[in-house]
């Protein structure tokens, strides 16, 4: 009798251990929601462009690109899809952003080409995980001038055509100031599904257009220079309006 007990009760708790068992709850299932993703990829006269290498301008000047940066910033589709984006072609690629939305979401494309009404903010309040934090925006932002710099170009020019590369004449293209913010405007936006659940817009920076733009000509002999400093004014909006018209529909 004593044996049958012991039996019992050593049953009595496998099920109860079993039973245990089937409650546990596990991780749950990984949540996968749909992504906007937009490209950026640098060109010169319909081929991919790299940093730091010669490309040749209608001028018959050889350049090499050795910075391209710009912020885009308040970016909305039917509503507001993105904040803000800091396109990094050294550091980051072609990448823009990447954010949870559908295609349904941004059937038109707009952002600004700068930053608007949040420019002169103090960039340490933002949160960390935004591009306009100081922490992450870095050299886009001017401790002397308080606001951002909203499109960067740097490179180096050789003007002389003798075949002796020097490449010692320095291009700096550094746009802030509220008086030349751009609008970019994509008015029907080609998503593509490149993975599951990604759809990407792929832009281009045509650097070519960037240099001549329909007439408003950037001559890099000339023309090489701008801090958006005070008697730089239509240097700057003319740089900045021809990079916006370069940026379009890869």
């Amino acid at each position: 009798m004593k044996h049958a007990k012991i039996l019992f009760s050593l049953g009595f708790f496998l099920i109860l251990i079993s039973s245990c068992k089937d409650d546990v709850v596990g991780p749950p299932d990984e949540i996968i929601v749909d992504q906007l993703k937009i490209t950026v990829q640098p060109t010169f006269n319909g081929s991919n462009l790299y940093l730091d290498s010669v490309y040749t301008t209608s001028e018959g000047y050889d350049v090499k690109f050795t910075e391209l940066k710009f912020f885009a910033e308040d970016i909305k589709g039917n509503t507001q899809i993105h904040n803000a984006a800091l396109f990094n072609y050294r550091d980051n690629g072609t990448l823009l952003f990447q954010v949870d939305g559908k295609p349904s979401d941004a059937t038109t494309l707009t952002a600004n080409l700068g930053v608007g009404v949040v420019n002169h903010n103090d960039p340490s309040a933002f949160p960390v995980s935004s591009v306009l934090n100081i922490s992450n925006s870095g050299d886009m932002h001017w401790s002397w001038n308080p606001g951002y710099i909203f499109m960067k170009v740097e490179g180096k020019v050789d003007t002389i055509a003798d075949g002796n590369p020097l490449f010692d004449h320095n291009v700096v293209f550094h746009i802030g100031k509220d008086i030349n913010l751009q609008t970019m405007s994509f008015p029907n936006p080609n998503w593509l599904e490149v993975t599951t659940m990604v759809h990407q817009y792929s832009l281009q920076l045509d650097m070519s257009t960037f240099l001549q733009n329909a007439g408003q000509n950037i001559d890099l002999k000339a023309e090489f220079s701008s801090h958006t400093a005070a008697g730089q004014e239509v240097l700057s909006l003319k740089v900045i309006e021809n990079f916006n018209a370069a940026l379009k529909e890869l």
